[in-house]
């Protein structure tokens, strides 16, 4: 597993580790934002 990850990061470098960051932290603010909308919606 390691092996394989590395290989892969050397060989995308930068521009996939920046794709993949901002993917989770979206995919995290969507969740969330959905989240309180649920919790908060008059029944």
């Amino acid at each position: 597993m390691g092996k394989a990850l590395q290989r892969w990061l050397d060989a995308h470098q930068l521009p996939a580790i920046t794709a993949a960051v901002l993917g989770v932290i979206t995919t995290l603010s969507v969740l969330i934002v959905a989240a309180f909308f649920l919790v908060g919606k008059p029944n």
